[in-house]
Parts: structure tokens; sequence; C-alpha cells
């Protein structure tokens, strides 16, 4: 009975010992798991001019006086309008953003990734002078129109003198309006996986949060593009450092209610951060 307890013992001691051993063997080998990262980054921001600009908003505004026969009562005719203006141009500044992540390494794709990104910046649009181009186009009634046409303004001819086409050019002084964006991105990354070295590349697509005071004062939510490229340098296993050049693009549509911001928005950042690795 004896020996059948020490048996009982040793075969306990032996099936911790058995148990520790396998776990110490499983901790020092090499994970073959998925691989996770967050990241964080700081650096400049450079953006190009607002490019095709239009506010169409001022044009309606400025259509009241130039031809109330259209838009004042009594009507007499129709108006289409577009008033352009020259590039706008935007302010350098500091942009700032984060990322986590996801490698497939345990899939067999240690090349391939997916994150989700968020940055913001301030492309304050500056005080200045922009030229304009005011296409407008005075379509009258016609005498067959039902309900008919009110009488005529003096020397007028519906549907034959009264029609008017111009483009009337001006100028357009603005004062500066603090512009800020804030844009999260899904990403697509590829990478090559070296062991201190990793080029990496990445374009993914996202919603640009534009939000203006000043002069011009709005806010907008527009789809955007976010491309990328940058090499991270690994100092261990989970830390690493990265340089990364940006350019991100996106559509701006009536932005505030006084103007009718439109343009092309885009821009050209270089960014520097720290990556952690699990």
């Amino acid at each position: 009975m004896i020996a059948a307890m020490r048996r009982n013992r040793c075969s306990k001691w032996g099936g911790a010992f058995g148990i520790l051993l396998y776990g110490s063997l499983m901790w020092s080998l090499p994970q073959a798991g998925a691989e996770w990262y967050v990241a964080g980054y700081g650096g400049m921001s450079a953006p190009n001019s607002l490019k095709n600009v239009k506010m169409d908003e001022l044009g309606r505004r400025t259509d009241t006086e130039l031809f109330s026969g259209a838009l004042n009562p009594p009507f007499f005719g129709t108006v289409t309008q577009s008033l352009q203006t020259s590039d706008l141009s935007l302010k350098h500044s500091p942009i700032f953003g984060g990322r986590a992540g996801y490698f497939f390494k345990d899939e067999g794709l240690s090349w391939l990734g997916v994150e989700l990104e968020a940055f913001t910046t301030q492309p304050t649009i500056k005080a200045q002078s922009a030229q304009t181009s005011h296409d407008v186009t005075f379509l009258p009634f016609s005498p067959d129109t039902n309900p008919p046409p009110p009488s005529p303004p003096p020397n007028c001819t519906l549907g034959a003198t009264c029609q008017i086409q111009r483009r009337i050019p001006g100028s357009l002084q603005l004062s500066e309006s603090s512009m800020r964006l804030i844009t999260v991105a899904f990403n697509v990354v590829a990478r090559y996986p070296g062991k201190v070295f990793q080029p990496y590349a990445g374009v993914g697509a996202g919603a640009f949060y534009f939000s203006s005071n000043g002069q011009i004062d709005g806010r907008q939510v527009a789809p955007g593009v976010n491309l990328f490229t940058g090499l991270k340098v690994l100092a261990t296993e989970e830390w690493g450092f990265f340089l990364e050049g940006k350019y991100t693009r996106a559509t701006i549509t009536n932005l505030d209610p006084s103007f009718g911001l439109t343009g092309e928005y885009s821009a050209f950042h270089a960014v520097a951060g720290l990556a952690y690795h699990f």
C-alpha cells in the first residue's frame, strides 16, 4: 500500500513536471500566430491649392440683383448660372494620426494586411483675392406659358430680345477661414516582411470630415482616397520606427450656405512614427 501511494505521488509530480516542461518548450518556440499592430505618427501636411472651385450660392445671390425679372416677382423667366473662381490657396499645417492593423501571418500571407487609420490636419483657407467668372443664362417665359406670364418689362419682347447669355468676370476678396480636416480610412497594406527593414505601400478609402469657421462657415463629410508608402525599421521584434509619405484626395461639395464652396482637395504629407507589433 505504501508503495502504491509512492507510485501515485510520483505519477502526480511527473505529470506536473511534464506539463511545466511542455509549457516551457511551447513558450520558447517562435509563435506563428496572427500579427496585430498599433502605431502613432506626426509630421507636416502640405495641401495643394483647392482646384475647380465653384461658389454657386454666391452666384445665386448675385443673380437676384442682376436678373430681377427671373428671380423676383413678377417672374418673367428663369436663370441658370455657375460661378467659378481661381484656385484657393491653403495653409500648411501639422498632421497627427494613428492606426491599428493586422497582417495575415497566420494564413501564410505575412506580406498582406489591413488597417483602420485616423488622422487630422488643418488646411486653413488663406486670406486672398480670387478671380471669378460668372456664367449666366436668362430664358424668358414664352407667350404660350400656362398660366401666361405677366406683362414684359419695357423694351423687351419675351422669347427674343430678353434672352441673355453672359460671362461676367470679377474678383472676390476672401478673409482667412480656419478649416479642420478629420479623416477615417480603411486601408489595404502590402509589405516586404524583413527582419529589420520593411518597405511598404498601401491604398485606402474613407470619410473626410471638413469643418470651416470664418467667412466660409460650414461642415461636410465627403468620400476620399488615401495613398501611402514608407519604410519601417524594426528595433526589436515588437517595436519599429517608420517614415512615410502620404497623398490624400477628396471633393468638397457645397460646403457652406453662404458661398456654396465646391472644389477638389488634395495634399501631400510627410510623417514619422512608432509602431508596436503583438
